[in-house]
């Protein structure tokens, strides 16, 4: 287990943003009307496009990188621990502070938790 977990790990959050940041960078509005968030104008447009798309594009290219590269695979594993870690942590504080949410935002939070976990079992299996 100790040599294919932190490959699928990294795998599944380098597409998972991957895919999301293409999303978002191609149909930025829809996106966020899908998750609950109702924005407009051109300004909401680009800046979806640009930190949303444009930053969960670069994450999964460099999550993907980390996958495929062995010396690149604990910084990939740390990283998805720092940004899945920040996404459930905020997450669920947010849910707790507006009493739920949509299920939608539950299974995001699921999601980012499991890949939390892979990414911490994971470094704690690549440990000598």
């Amino acid at each position: 287990m100790a040599n294919w977990l932190p490959i699928a790990t990294l795998w599944i959050a380098g597409l998972g943003f991957l895919g999301f940041g293409i999303a978002l960078l191609v149909a930025p509005l829809p996106v966020m009307d899908w998750v609950g968030l109702q924005v407009s104008g051109a300004g909401a447009d680009i800046e979806i496009r640009a930190f949303y798309g444009g930053l969960e594009i670069g994450l999964g290219l460099l999550l993907l990188y980390a996958a495929v590269n062995p010396a690149w695979r604990g910084f990939g594993l740390w990283l998805c621990v720092a940004a899945f870690g920040g996404l459930a942590g905020a997450r669920a504080i947010g849910l707790l502070l507006a009493g739920g949410g949509p299920r939608m935002l539950w299974f995001a939070w699921l999601t980012e938790l499991v890949v939390l976990v892979l990414a911490v079992v994971s470094l704690r299996l690549r440990r000598p």
